[in-house]
């Protein structure tokens, strides 16, 4: 049988390997940044500009596939920075960490050679929903600044004001999320891309339908013409109702998601509350092997109805 801390040594150092790789990636990413930087700086240093976001230079199709399902398959982009509140490193020494966890925890209940086995899958799901957590909550933000980003650009267009003039006023003075990813959006446009394809990359970026909307409708309307600020209106419009849609569908889901938070809870205020009524109640669940399976047991299958309440009211509030 091998011995559980080579095992764990064998996670660890993975789970270091990939952090050293994704931290490498992260450094010539950074360098190559600075380069362009310094390039735009030297060619508008008399062109007062607003400070805005170089473009990130690894695409989706310069990584590899089996890396580019990996991050899908956490949710990690790490093309969006500033979605994570928590840094990257410290989300994978987490997972690790709960990964070593369940290694030693779990390999006198379902055997050293299972727990080998499921220990990194419970780390890969720990780090799935620390990076999920982040991105929902990034997206949130985002979707409620919209409509007072796009009256921004309304009311600048309809005082006759360009319409990339109009997105750097948003990257100037939007808030934050919104403010960096437009100001992305007018960097993307200043080294030559044009405003449709920045807009689409915005869209792939943070995955959120209004600005896809926003990007077909500039495309739609230099092809061909008509009034532009009629048309941003009219969008405006659109993504209003499609956020206020979106707040009602989240108060209708408060019940439900309440109601997952009881339940969830339930068990362990019974269990403090047995464990005073009863002074040897709890001694079973700790001191025994049978008490320690059974215990082990409780926390799978509440971790897995939560996770199936929880997936259930995220799809029924899907678009």
């Amino acid at each position: 049988m091998p011995n559980p801390l080579i095992i764990a040594i064998i996670i660890l150092v993975l789970v270091a390997s990939l952090s050293a790789a994704l931290l490498t990636r992260d450094l010539a990413t950074a360098r190559l940044r600075a380069r362009v930087q310094s390039i735009r700086t030297d060619t508008e240093k008399d062109r007062q500009s607003t400070p805005v976001r170089t473009l990130a230079m690894l695409a989706r199709g310069q990584r590899s596939e089996h890396v580019a399902r990996l991050m899908r398959f956490l949710r990690f982009n790490p093309d969006v920075p500033q979605q994570n509140i928590i840094a990257w490193k410290l989300v994978f020494a987490i997972s690790g960490a709960f990964a070593v966890m369940g290694l030693f925890y779990g390999r006198e209940y379902l055997g050293t050679p299972v727990a080998a086995l499921v220990a990194p899958i419970e780390g890969l799901l720990v780090a799935r929903f620390i990076f999920g957590w982040q991105r929902g909550r990034f997206r949130t933000a985002l979707l409620e600044q919209i409509p007072d980003a796009m009256g921004m650009i309304c009311r600048a267009v309809a005082a006759g004001i360009p319409l990339s003039e109009a997105l750097r006023s948003v990257a100037a003075e939007a808030q934050s999320p919104t403010k960096e990813e437009f100001a992305r959006v007018v960097s993307e446009v200043a080294i030559g891309q044009t405003l449709e394809t920045a807009l689409w990359k915005l869209y792939e970026r943070v995955g959120l339908a209004e600005y896809a909307f926003f990007a077909v409708t500039i495309g739609l309307q230099a092809q061909t013409g008509g009034s532009l600020v009629e048309t941003l209106e009219n969008l405006q419009e659109i993504v209003r109702k499609r956020v206020a849609l979106s707040k009602r569908g989240k108060a209708l889901a408060a019940e439900a998601r309440w109601s997952s938070i009881i339940l969830g809870c339930l068990p362990f205020i019974m269990f403090v509350v047995l464990s005073f009524i009863q002074v040897g109640f709890v001694r079973f669940f700790f001191e025994t092997p049978a008490g320690q399976h059974l215990l082990l047991t409780a926390f799978g299958f509440l971790g897995t109805g939560v996770m199936i309440m929880r997936h259930m009211i995220r799809k029924a509030l899907a678009p």
